[in-house]
């Protein structure tokens, strides 16, 4: 039982070794010949059920030698060589995107002795997968020796495949390879590649027939997905060297082996009674029920087991590149059109059948101010992610990836300071003038706040201020900061004109804080936890004899400006008021307010996913999936790779260490 199936987190304290499964199958003989079961169980399936964990055991140590083989610099190498893409490349046709989707271990390699990089010779190109050979089959050129044209493919074809479904879990695949490179430290070579920024900006960041963006989360979920299964799971071992047939075929060995069990003890009552010399009557218990019981777990872990492979993301991309294998070889005849029509049926079942790996768009918010009021009961929760808020934060990465490039700017190093200085010029976008000044307290409070944690907390006192201030003036009773209207304000004074910035500042605003909460953004985690705690207490204080939220407004707006009491200086929660005063006074609270808000934080969390550490990312993918691991994932395929892109991504603190 304990080696019948290992699905689940890939490490535990003792691995099974040779000694061990001897050692078990010596101690079942014993048992055996001791036992009723003697005359029951033949030596044979004792022997039959040790022998298919002992064979899974080396495949499974062969499949993690296959997986480690599978270099990562190899796919550096690749993409700083002949995957690099021109200035001719198509996101809409994927023409001239070589990334690597299947079959690089079937090639031959060699290592450049010089420059120390592997050459990837494609020696059996039928058998190497890449993005664009994918896209092939919905272009318009023909293609094979029937002279069919490939835009009529029954399954990747422009019209079965409109919404590119099938395609895009191949690349969701080869994206996956890219980016599990920075968790190790591997060089991003196309990183600075402008035909990467354009599949980004033109390709998946696209809504020009999807305004809800569900392609751009389909592609990132399914990333996320295999990142995850890559971090906590064995999948990305087993499936190493192919579909695991052998594993499959073991566990249904096993699943009869383990039935037999449960055939030979039929027969044995479950309770006797027997009398002893004395006459006293005993009653015996043999133990058959707990022995049914063990076996329908080890049956059921084995049937989970063929599940979770069988019914898995790396399953559909097998089955996708396996059919287009069969396509490139343009053999005819009957056999390859009948292999190809059974590949697209259970191309389209699996596809029908697979949900694993979907992000509900959900983002928990976290505000300051309720989490200190004594008058609210929740001051945690979820909510979808809206239309309004996708629209603004996908518009802001989008004008942040086609940033023009300068032309004498080609080294790796200068890239990064550009992509750099773009992320970091969130303040400048949202609140400069036409000269390009910011305001002289926004400034100062820019220099003088440091660390991602003070900024978030003193702008999202702020930006609350500034949300019940215009619930004040739109006369709306809110009881709580989360609950934000389902439409418009429904007032002709020009409210409607501001409800999309309105949404998107009030989410994100909250959001962040729930970043600075589980310690997903760039600062340590201890000290992101000690000062959201102590700016909690500050609230508290602030807020103490408060009832409503005009209160809460009035007393925390009218001591803005008050003498410090403390020694340490103005606390957190007196900078967040009078950020608002300055905002409230300066843009008027009305439209131009929240569309300059809207800018910061839409900015502001770009920056915070890009420049969080990739081992914090990787942490939250075991949990419901975090917006900002989205984020994250899209900028570093556009060369965003933040301004801690160094060795330090391997490094946690305790807090990331405890939640690991």
């Amino acid at each position: 039982m304990q080696d019948s199936a290992r699905i689940g987190r890939p490490y535990r304290p003792k691995e099974m070794s040779l000694v061990d499964l001897l050692s078990s199958l010596w101690s079942a003989n014993q048992l055996r010949s001791h036992t009723a079961l003697d005359l029951k169980v033949p030596l044979w399936v004792i022997w039959c059920i040790h022998a298919s964990r002992i064979i899974s055991y080396y495949i499974s140590s062969n499949g993690a030698a296959g997986a480690n083989g599978e270099n990562m610099k190899l796919v550096s190498d690749y993409m700083a060589l002949s995957g690099r893409t021109g200035d001719n490349a198509s996101p809409e046709t994927m023409a001239g995107y070589k990334y690597l989707v299947l079959g690089e271990d079937r090639q031959e390699k060699k290592m450049e002795k010089t420059r120390f990089r592997f050459l990837l010779e494609e020696t059996r190109p039928e058998e190497l997968i890449t993005v664009d050979k994918v896209w092939t089959w919905s272009r318009d050129s023909p293609h094979g020796g029937g002279g069919a044209r490939s835009n009529d493919d029954r399954l990747l074809g422009r019209h079965t495949d409109s919404d590119n479904k099938f395609k895009d879990v191949c690349l969701s695949f080869a994206l996956y390879k890219l980016l599990r490179r920075r968790f190790y430290g591997v060089s991003m070579p196309e990183a600075k590649d402008q035909s990467s920024r354009r599949l980004v900006s033109d390709g998946i960041l696209d809504n020009t027939n999807d305004p809800n963006y569900d392609r751009l989360f389909r592609v990132t979920e399914v990333e996320l997905s295999f990142l995850h299964d890559f971090s906590y799971s064995r999948h990305a071992v087993v499936f190493a060297r192919g579909f695991p047939y052998h594993r499959q075929v073991l566990s249904t060995y096993m699943i009869g082996a383990v039935l037999y069990l449960a055939y030979a003890v039929r027969d044995i009552p479950s309770i006797s009674l027997a009398q002893d010399e004395k006459g006293r009557v005993a009653r015996i218990t043999h133990g058959v029920l707990v022995t049914h019981f063990l076996i329908f777990i080890v049956v059921f872990r084995e049937l989970l087991e063929i599940w979770v492979y069988v019914m898995s993301q790396w399953s559909k991309v097998l089955v996708v590149c396996h059919y287009i294998r069969i396509k490139l070889k343009g053999s005819g005849g009957w056999l390859p059109r009948l292999h190809s029509r059974i590949l697209e049926k259970v191309a389209r079942i699996l596809f029908r059948i697979i949900q694993r790996g979907q992000w509900n768009q959900e983002i928990q918010q976290h505000n300051l101010l309720m989490a200190a009021a004594r008058f609210q009961k929740r001051n945690i929760r979820f909510v979808q992610l809206r239309s309004e808020v996708k629209t603004k934060i996908f518009e802001s990465l989008k004008a942040l990836i086609i940033q023009p490039a300068e032309e004498n700017d080609s080294s790796d190093a200068s890239t990064q300071m550009r992509n750099n200085a773009a992320l970091m010029s969130y303040h400048g976008n949202a609140f400069a003038d036409s000269e390009g000044s910011l305001p002289p307290l926004i400034e100062h409070f820019r220099d003088k706040l440091h660390g991602d944690t003070h900024k978030i907390l003193a702008w999202h006192v702020a930006t609350s201020l500034c949300q019940i201030h215009l619930l004040e003036e739109a006369r709306r009773d809110q009881d709580d900061l989360y609950t934000l209207p389902t439409s418009s304000f429904g007032d002709p004074e020009g409210f409607a004109a501001l409800w999309p910035h309105y949404n998107t500042a009030a989410t994100l605003s909250n959001y962040c804080v729930h970043l600075v909460a589980v310690a997903l953004l760039p600062d340590n985690g201890i000290v992101a936890s000690k000062v959201l705690h102590a700016v909690r207490q500050e609230a508290w204080v602030a807020m103490r004899g408060c009832r409503t939220w005009k209160q809460t407004h009035d007393r925390l707006m009218s001591n803005a400006w008050a003498p410090d009491p403390t020694p340490d200086g103005t606390t957190i929660v007196k900078i967040g008021a009078q950020l608002a005063a300055e905002l409230l006074t300066r843009y008027g609270g009305r439209d131009e307010l929240w569309e300059r808000l809207s800018k910061f934080w839409t900015g502001y969390l770009l920056y915070l996913s890009a420049s969080t550490k990739a081992s914090k990312h990787q942490i939250h993918l075991q949990g419901r999936g975090e917006l900002t691991t989205h984020l994250w994932a899209l900028l570093s395929h556009a060369g965003f790779l933040g301004p801690n892109n160094g060795h330090g991504q391997q490094l946690l603190d305790p807090v990331d260490l405890d939640s690991a």
